[in-house]
């Protein structure tokens, strides 16, 4: 891989597939792809990923600071460089 100019890592709260960025402010959700699709269209690339995180358990439809799903969240991380 060329040399990179910049690193950008995001992590952040899991929404359901395919959920709306409406949903963003009232659960503190966002969905990965969305996320992805943004970050590459700013001319990033994705370089790696983890599930380090993830919890399939997470209904996703509870906000994360609820006390039934906080500290449990579904989350992602990603590592994205722009050459």
């Amino acid at each position: 891989m060329a040399e990179a100019w910049w690193i950008l890592r995001y992590r952040d709260h899991a929404a359901a597939a395919g959920a709306s960025t409406s949903d963003t402010p009232s659960l503190h959700r966002i969905d990965p792809v969305s996320v992805r699709e943004e970050v590459e269209t700013a001319g990033f690339v994705l370089d790696s990923q983890s599930t380090i995180l993830a919890n399939k358990d997470d209904l996703h439809s509870f906000k994360v600071f609820d006390p039934t799903i906080k500290g449990q969240t579904d989350r992602f991380a990603y590592r994205f460089v722009k050459p």
